[in-house]
């Protein structure tokens, strides 16, 4: 069982979409995946569930309801914990009790491995809420939109979490170029920097498509969307093959380890 945290500290970058779509990818390959939604924002619970449902996230990090009790079967071989408006309420509580640090991993580990994958879909901004599903984190995939300093806010975030979490190691599995259109020479100006910086890290493109958005507005994943309208969608091509580099790439000598700390 190998729980990622899909994770970058700038909003907008595609995260609950990530989270959406590479969930319902790799279901489709015969995985079951449960998708923890840790963003107060909600949209994988939205997309993925139709609705907001209780209990959420937030009573598990304030040791209100153990994780099982949040758990709901969403399609096939997927399930979620969804989250809600109120989850900044378990920041404030994890501040001041310690052990909410810890709730999330354990619990995780009291599943036995009854999941492939775990993907917990993160907001972007650092909070105790965060730490607490990173400290619960085996490995990381880093949605990244190609714009100006795009190099640079990566770089501060390896820095930020190796400063914070020093002692806890994640892989990072893959930096992804999301929402790509290689029409305009500053997209590809950008994916080359991104490329020479990281190396193979940087994944295939995820690329830009209309019907993402309209997916998530019909609470669908891309995927469904194309099966449901008969259309071509190249963003979910592009979810399908980061599904099968998922499953196919294993450990490398060229996979980088970001140090972060248990406290």
């Amino acid at each position: 069982m190998d729980v990622y945290s899909i994770l970058n500290f700038k909003g907008g970058t595609g995260k609950s979409s990530l989270t959406e779509n590479l969930s319902d990818a790799l279901r489709r390959k015969g995985k079951r995946i449960l998708v923890v939604d840790a963003d107060r924002q909600h949209n994988s619970t939205v997309t993925l569930l139709g609705k907001q449902i209780t209990p959420t996230l937030t009573q598990v990090l304030k040791e209100e309801v153990p994780l099982v009790d949040t758990i709901v079967q969403a399609r096939e071989n997927l399930w979620v914990v969804p989250s809600d408006t109120n989850l900044n309420t378990a920041s404030t509580y994890i501040s001041i009790n310690r052990t909410g640090y810890y709730v999330l991993r354990e619990e995780l580990k009291s599943l036995h491995n009854a999941f492939d994958f775990i993907l917990i879909d993160h907001a972007g901004a650092y909070t105790a809420v965060m730490e607490a599903c990173l400290l619960a984190t085996d490995a990381i995939l880093i949605p990244t939109e190609l714009e100006t300093y795009a190099v640079r806010g990566l770089n501060d975030m390896f820095e930020k979490l190796k400063k914070t979490l020093p002692d806890h190691p994640m892989a990072n599995r893959g930096i992804i170029p999301y929402n790509v259109d290689l029409r305009y020479n500053m997209a590809k100006q950008y994916l080359r920097e991104l490329r020479e910086t990281f190396g193979a890290l940087i994944t295939a493109p995820i690329r830009t498509d209309a019907n993402v958005p309209k997916a998530q507005s019909v609470r669908m994943t891309v995927l469904e969307y194309a099966e449901e309208y008969g259309i071509t969608s190249h963003a979910a091509e592009d979810f399908r093959t980061l599904a099968e580099d998922l499953l196919d790439e294993g450990e490398t000598e060229e996979e980088a380890t970001v140090k972060v700390r248990v406290p």
